[in-house]
């Protein structure tokens, strides 16, 4: 391609380009060291000639040197790589467009239309997407490129996808293990163990995961952890040996679970070599300068003692430990390195932990983005670290807990807040990334619910006013069983102190019909099995209520806590629509008068202090922390109902078993009585059941069941059971009959309510995907009532009972049914959850089961016998009315929707 060159040496004349369409030759000559001018030089054009071909521009470059006018003309005749037009993807089942797309730019394969075409990448690209379907369970898919010329200079890509059958693992054994068994084994393989319940002898290994070869690997690091932990440090996990095998096709199958398509699995047949066990020996600290004592103060970071067995996973977190202890005083960059010192005869190792402190820092600066409404001052003030304190990792991660349970942003977590240590002087710099949610929630409801009935609303709350914190909530509910107005305003740092102050105005409206009530909630009408207590026997009545509650808190030493005050008064009217509830609400002395001026004019005042300690990471979604609520109700100055109320509340939240699964309790416990003379208003007392405590039971239906004295009617009749009838004279003096009646006195069934409530929630709840998670629980709890005097009768009652029936011995307060006092309820079941962005709160459907509920008969006790009636008929007839044993079963299951959580 060159000759030599005669002397005197040649001079370049010109360079010129040929068959570059796309690429200028401003572009090419810009990668040439040659000019025109310069000496001919073979080696130069050489380097010239590489430098042009490593630009990957083209596929064939020819260099020609031709002689000139003047010297000599280099030419560079290049072949243009075609650019790719248009890729496709055939075959392609298992993965999608955009998971293909993805795993390229995860991988930089830089695969795009209008890409230059280049082999070698597109080489990577099918070994990419080799991989990709090996992991999708497709571990013998085929990949071939259809590469299609379009002229003059492009090129379409077809990717041919055969996937090939599905590989799922199939059986796990294990060859050398005595000291732990194949099944702990298999259960420390997280990526591909069977999908099933753990520990169970049939269900454990339900459904067979899909193989792949890199979670295999990941998986014999988890094996040997698993025998490190238990002391067995040298344990070595040797290749597995894997063979596959056909499924499917046979005759027998079980649709749904297992399809009859053909398949293929690997079994995997691990060997191991446990090795010795091996004890914790002595435990020493280098380098430490920070503690005085080393041994004090980092030995019990670390949860084993000498003479244990040695566990790798408690080396770990006490490193963790020993990290977080170093970060509270400020040392960013401290290091620990462990050193193992093995002594075989002894079966111990010894651990020496060699420490680099570093330096000790200080905050500089703490700045936030994404705060486009919230004020600096709002995020500032929850912050536990300030500028120019030392720098304190535990504080920090307590200061992000602060802001996540404030709910202006979305969840906070270590990764939004970039610390930056300036070595040389010793300052961090703090840079916090926040992402606001919406402050605003306006709300148009409506529906049917267990508490409101056919029910219509309008909501609207902003929880961060104008960035500075503030919460002014509105909420109006027009219901066919309530009406409520509430209005309420909070400011959380009143007077620039952590001080919490406000304020509420409500009126509502409540109607309670017992039967209604059981009927919205099972989604049936239950009217006709509460009919066969008697219409009159059930609770049903209306109470209106108009009233303010104003509060203030301010926190204690331990920034989580808070001491609170509220002061709340109200005014309200009882009106009674059955027998039942009008004697229930007369005849209990729960505001000092007696009849119908009991239920007008009831006006509540009443003082609650409270505590509260919370560190739960957040109000809507919790994954760890714990909640802690005390009050102590005080109903009496300037009202006429005297009552005294304590209550406790208790959440608790772990994560459990990773993958964000999260095991949650709840706890509550709630007494009241009354003082001065006075019982508690009906009203007051508890009623159980329903979406916020025990779920599988209809809201407001757990109570004892309870018999009040009263007076009724019953026909008197012959002794052949004709009524016995009496002649009178109408106004016009014309005759008429009517029938002959007496009264009697009779036990009323009442459902009064508990004066003491207990109930407890045990949830497991698992993500699934996005915002919807599934949750089982467990409910149970008790409704009882505990202080018999809490259901005395007036004695203005009793006296005109006594006038009336002088020789009948009535009991002086409301007797309860034995079986139905103190009886404990249950519910199990499963709960579907999505949250709802618009109304900030789960949506959720659930059934439950009740393995303990309320099955019995229910039988007034007689207050007269035979020789009160004038016959036998007479007194069968009342029996009949009065004292027939009524069957009373609550429901064995529910299903239900609704809005809101349990806890």
């Amino acid at each position: 391609m060159l000759g030599a060159q005669d002397n005197p040496p040649k001079t370049i004349e010109s360079i010129q380009f040929r068959g570059n369409r796309r690429v200028p030759a401003a572009t090419l000559r810009s990668r040439i060291l040659t000019q025109p001018g310069d000496i001919y030089n073979e080696n130069a054009l050489r380097r010239d000639f590489m430098a042009l071909f490593n630009t990957g521009f083209f596929d064939d470059i020819v260099l020609r040197a031709d002689d000139g006018d003047t010297g000599t003309i280099i030419t560079f005749e290049v072949k243009e790589r075609p650019n790719i037009r248009s890729i496709e993807y055939k075959g392609n089942k298992s993965v999608t467009h955009s998971d293909i797309l993805n795993r390229f730019k995860e991988r930089n394969v830089g695969l795009t239309v209008e890409s230059r075409y280049d082999p070698t990448r597109i080489k990577r690209a099918e070994v990419v997407l080799k991989q990709l379907l090996g992991e999708r369970g497709r571990q013998f898919a085929t990949v071939t490129v259809d590469a299609k010329d379009i002229p003059p200079s492009s090129i379409a890509l077809t990717f041919e996808i055969d996937e090939g059958p599905k590989v799922k693992v199939g059986r796990i054994q294990f060859e050398g293990n005595k000291a732990l068994s194949s099944g702990k084994l298999a259960r420390s393989m997280k990526n591909l163990r069977p999908v099933g319940i753990p520990y169970s002898l049939i269900f454990e290994k339900m459904f067979s995961k899909t193989y792949d070869k890199a979670k295999l690997d990941e998986d014999q690091e988890r094996i040997r952890a698993a025998y490190q932990d238990d002391g067995y440090f040298r344990a070595s996990v040797n290749d597995p040996k894997i063979s596959t095998r056909a499924t499917g096709g046979g005759a027998f199958r079980i649709p749904w679970l297992y399809p009859n398509r053909p398949g293929r699995k690997i079994d995997i047949t691990i060997p191991l070599v446990e090795g010795e066990q091996y004890y914790l020996g002595s435990m020493k600290f280098e380098g430490v300068s920070l503690f005085t004592q080393p041994d004090a103060a980092l030995r019990p970071l670390f949860a084993m003692n000498e003479g244990d067995l040695f566990d790798v996973s408690q080396i770990r977190k006490g490193l963790e430990n020993m990290r977080n202890a170093y970060g509270e005083y400020g040392y960013i960059n401290f290091v620990a390195s462990p050193d193992t010192q093995i002594d075989d005869e002894n079966h111990q190792i010894n651990m020496v932990f060699s420490v680099e402190e570093g330096k000790q820092f200080t905050v500089r600066r703490i700045e936030f983005t994404g705060n486009s409404t919230t004020r600096d001052k709002v995020i500032r003030r929850e912050l536990m670290v300030q500028e120019g304190s030392l720098f304190n990792s535990r504080l920090w991660e307590l200061s992000l807990l602060r802001l996540n349970q404030l709910d202006y942003f979305e969840k906070l977590t270590p990764e939004n807040s970039n610390v930056q240590p300036d070595n040389r002087s010793g300052a961090v710099d703090i840079a916090l990334q926040v992402k606001e949610k919406g402050k605003n929630a306006i709300g148009f409801t409506g529906g049917v619910s267990g508490l409101t009935g056919s029910f219509v609303g309008f909501n609207y709350q902003t929880n961060n006013f104008m960035g500075r914190g503030e919460t002014f909530s509105f909420d109006a509910q027009l219901g066919s069983l309530e009406r409520n107005l509430f209005f309420s305003v909070t400011h959380p740092y009143a007077f620039d102190r952590p001080l919490q102050i406000g304020v509420s105005v409500f009126s509502r409206r409540f109607n309670f019909n017992e039967a209604d009530q059981a009927s919205i909630f099972s989604g049936q009408d239950v009217r006709p099995i509460f009919d066969l207590l008697g219409s009159e026997n059930i609770q049903n009545y209306r109470q209106s209520s108009a009233g303010f509650t104003a509060f203030a808190s301010y926190p204690l030493s331990s920034y989580f806590s808070r001491l609170g005050f509220t002061y709340g008064y109200e005014s309200s009217k009882v009106t009674t629509f059955s027998d039942v509830s009008e004697r229930l609400f007369q005849d209990l002395n729960f505001n000092g008068f007696a009849g119908t001026d009991s239920l007008a004019g009831i006006r509540i005042s009443k003082i609650v202090p409270t505590f509260t300690y919370n560190t739960v990471d957040h109000p809507l979604t919790p994954s760890r922390g714990t909640s802690f609520f005390a009050s102590l109700e005080l109903t009496g100055l300037g009202g006429n109902v005297r009552m005294i109320r304590p209550t406790i509340d208790l959440k608790a939240f772990r994560p459990f078993t990773g993958g964000g699964r999260t095991f949650g309790l709840h706890l509550t416990a709630s007494t009241t009585t009354g003082y001065g003379g006075r019982v508690i208003p009906p009203f007051s007392r508890f009623y159980g059941g329903g979406e916020t405590d025990i779920r599988g039971f209809d809201y407001f239906t757990i109570s004892p069941i309870g018999f009040i004295p009263d007076v009724g009617a019953v026909p008197v009749l012959r002794p052949d059971g004709t009524p016995r009838t009496t002649t009178s004279l109408d106004q016009l003096g014309q005759e008429s009959q009517s029938a002959q009646t007496m009264p009697i006195p009779i036990n009323r069934i009442t459902f009064p309510g508990g004066d003491t409530k207990l109930v407890a929630n045990v949830e497991y709840r698992i993500p699934l995907f996005g915002p919807v998670s599934l949750s089982a629980f467990w409910d149970q709890g008790a409704n009882f009532a505990w202080k018999k005097s809490q259901l005395e009768i007036t004695p203005e009652r009793l006296q005109e009972l006594a006038n009336n029936f002088p020789n009948v011995n009535f009991q002086k307060q409301v007797e309860l049914a034995s079986d139905t006092n103190l009886k404990w309820r249950a519910s199990t079941g499963i709960e579907l959850q999505v949250i709802l962005p618009i109304v900030n709160a789960p949506f959720r459907v659930y059934w439950a089961y009740n393995p303990m509920r309320l099955r019995t008969n229910i039988s007034p006790k007689p207050l007269i016998d035979r020789a009160f009636f004038p016959n036998e008929a007479t007194y069968q007839g009342a029996i009949d009315a009065f004292g027939t044993p009524q069957a009373y079963e609550e429901p064995k299951s529910t299903f239900r929707f609704t809005v809101g959580r349990t806890f």
